[in-house]
């Protein structure tokens, strides 16, 4: 029995398939005018609008939103947010990225409280100053030595902002920064990069391009950009705590380490970032998505971004299909779309990433329709399986690895109205513009 298409579904299709014809054919043109038209016209935006409403729906329908809560547990004092109902960990990353799509229901205490329930870890037991563990639960904090990844002051940005209310975070300032202190001390290089202790740490478990064995000397791209954020983000807060003279520090910082990230970890022969060997300097050359990650942090140049969208991003043969990005290039020895985890298979969050990195560089109709691509993946998994997961096979859109997940998922929800209108609930204000805002309401900062 031949099943019905949604005509939206339908249309979404050829149109990917069209773009991905007309860039193989050319893989470092810009994507084609007929994409372009067709993402920015009144039909696109209602149909796009159209898959938004209905995965909200979905998740709505199921509960998600109240699966990724739990309330305090153990030596978690505080309600935090878990990447679904089976879960009792706090984890970094996928805390900020919840933390994202709930502040467009105005919901920042568990984020709040999240950060709260790391920072009581951090300076801990006589631990290293500033070490924070990556994953606690209620009885134990996991992964020693292996740090929280650096996006705790991002967390503790976007549960302000969703708060209007920095007062919570005063008794935590100090270990916030004491994070940050030791990024610095224990894990920079001489060349004033940072290292990955190894690929769990790093979040991409298995990434060919982070050493595990021996650990400690992966220069990461993807490192450097979420510290560069964390500077930023440290700037805001400290700004809103009356700390002139830490805003000074963290703003230059910032600006040091964005053009480090430009000279350094930016390989001109391929047009791409590549992850760096801290003991040989050597450019560890595996074409995976964490090289996009500039575009995200708005660190690459307008030549770089250049270059890396049209070269790699848009390139079917490279890291563009249908159902969303591959988080490694098909040209990888070790890539594996079926059961390759972050060797190959798309994730929501790189997803989420690569738009905003494509909007940041003016590509808004690939952002569009790479939003459109997430979102019908998203609905169709659902569909079939009646769940979300993990990662997606990038030939076919099917979902893999556990059927419980939510944590970034949840972004889905926005994404579409984010690549729409511009919002961006990850975006950090310069200082002007937070305080600008923080004295007025009204004033949009999502």
């Amino acid at each position: 029995m031949r099943q019905k298409i949604n005509p939206g579904l339908s249309r979404l299709i050829v149109l990917s398939i069209l773009f991905g014809i007309l860039a193989g054919r050319n893989p470092r043109a810009r994507a084609a005018e007929p994409i372009r038209a067709a993402e920015n016209s009144p039909a696109g935006q209602s149909t796009a609008y159209a898959l938004q409403r209905r995965l909200q729906h979905a998740m709505t329908k199921a509960g998600w939103w109240r699966q990724i809560v739990r309330q305090p547990n153990g030596r978690l004092h505080h309600a935090y947010l878990i990447p679904g109902s089976m879960y009792y960990e706090l984890f970094d990353w996928d805390t900020y990225f919840m933390g994202l799509a709930l502040s467009y229901s105005h919901r920042g205490q568990s984020l709040a409280g999240s950060v709260e329930d790391f920072l009581h870890f951090t300076d801990h037991d006589d631990s290293y100053r500033g070490y924070t563990p990556r994953e606690v639960d209620g009885k134990h904090f996991f992964a020693l030595p292996e740090m929280c990844k650096p996006f705790l002051a991002q967390m503790a940005l976007r549960a302000t902002l969703t708060l209007h209310n920095v007062s919570w975070l005063k008794p935590y300032y100090p270990r916030l920064a004491d994070t940050l202190w030791y990024w610095r001390h224990a894990r920079r290089s001489s060349d004033g990069l940072f290292t990955w202790f190894d690929g769990v740490e790093s979040g991409t478990d298995n990434s060919p391009a982070v050493f595990t064995v021996p650990p400690d000397r992966t220069e990461g791209v993807d490192l450097a950009c979420y510290i560069y954020r964390e500077y930023l983000a440290m700037a805001d807060l400290a700004s809103l705590l009356g700390k002139p003279a830490d805003v000074r520090l963290y703003q230059q910082r910032a600006a040091k380490l964005k053009r480090l990230i430009q000279k350094r970890l930016w390989d001109a022969g391929a047009g791409t970032f590549y992850n760096r060997n801290s003991r040989t300097g050597a450019f560890i050359r595996v074409p995976e998505w964490t090289n996009l990650v500039p575009l995200w942090a708005h660190v690459a140049t307008r030549r770089q971004a250049k270059v890396l969208i049209t070269r790699y991003v848009l390139n079917p043969h490279e890291f563009w299909t249908q159902y969303g990005v591959r988080s490694l290039a098909p040209g990888s020895p070790a890539y594996h779309p079926v059961h390759g985890y972050w060797q190959g298979p798309i994730w929501i969050v790189s997803d989420y990433m690569v738009m905003h990195g494509l909007m940041n560089y003016g590509y808004t109709a690939q952002a569009r329709l790479l939003a459109r691509n997430t979102v019908a993946t998203l609905l169709r998994d659902i569909k079939a399986t009646g769940g979300m997961h993990e990662t997606y096979n990038p030939n076919t859109g099917a979902g893999q690895n556990g059927g419980y997940f939510k944590s970034w998922d949840m972004l889905g929800a926005y994404m579409i109205q984010e690549a729409y209108t511009g919002q961006d609930a990850a975006r950090i204000p310069t200082v002007a513009q937070l305080t600008a805002a923080w004295h007025n309401p009204s004033a949009a900062l999502q």
